[in-house]
């Protein structure tokens, strides 16, 4: 065997790889779409999810301002980074 048969051979083991991949996508998105229409009659006897509960603010807070809770976070996260860029 010479290198130009194995280049080809390599060429079309890629091709046929390609196609092999490309055929599997597209059937796979072919079949979910299939079965997004099949599924849309059913789709409305799913119960809503309920909205989670918004923290409440405390007294007097600025409305960007960070809750005493984010504020510990936040000034961990600072001290972190300080630590790792002086290398401990």
């Amino acid at each position: 065997m010479n290198l130009g048969s194995l280049i080809l051979d390599g060429l079309k083991a890629m091709a046929l790889g390609m196609l092999w991949v490309f055929s599997f996508l597209s059937i796979m998105i072919i079949c979910m779409k299939l079965m997004s229409k099949a599924l849309a009659p059913i789709s409305n006897f799913l119960e809503p999810v309920a909205p989670a509960p918004k923290k409440k603010k405390a007294a007097g807070a600025k409305p960007g301002a960070l809750s005493p809770e984010d504020r510990v976070r936040a000034l961990a996260a600072i001290e972190a980074v300080k630590l790792y860029r002086a290398g401990k």
